[in-house]
């Protein structure tokens, strides 16, 4: 990995307001290390620019330097979690809110090593959540449209 690694890093830890000492204790890894990373000394193992990736909803290649986005990998239902959550009715708001609760709670877990069954059942009920916001928002454009909404 080359400045391009470490450039980005900066980059995004800076354009989110974030200092080292905060961004390295959510990576689980020290301030120093953080450092060297930010300055090029260091290079990071696969393991933790997956992990660095996840944190900023980044592509691999944003992050190590090759170009992208860095909003290239966010998933299509998470922008229209947040479309239901600035436009969406009362159901569709309470809906979108407790997915991102579970998503919330799955990601605390996974830092603190939760074994596979709890991450499982909180991406069933990540699912379950994701398929209702889907419902609701299909019934708020269709009445927003004139419309009848489907019974399906």
């Amino acid at each position: 990995m080359d400045s391009g690694f470490s450039g980005a890093l900066s980059e995004l830890r800076r354009s989110r307001d974030l200092s080292q000492r905060k961004l390295a204790g959510d990576l689980h890894i020290s301030q120093s290390l953080l450092s060297h990373y930010e300055n090029g000394t260091r290079e990071p193992g696969l393991l933790l620019v997956c992990r660095i990736c996840d944190y900023f909803g980044v592509t691999a290649d944003f992050l190590l330097g090759r170009g992208g986005s860095d909003a290239g990998c966010l998933p299509a239902a998470f922008t229209a979690l947040m479309q239901a959550l600035d436009g969406g009715g009362s159901a569709l708001r309470l809906t979108a809110l407790g997915y991102l609760g579970h998503a919330a709670e799955k990601l605390r877990l996974w830092l603190d090593g939760a074994g596979p069954v709890p991450l499982a059942e909180l991406a069933a009920a990540m699912t379950q959540a994701e398929l209702e916001t889907a419902r609701l928002a299909g019934e708020a454009r269709a009445i927003n449209s004139g419309l009848k909404p489907s019974l399906e």
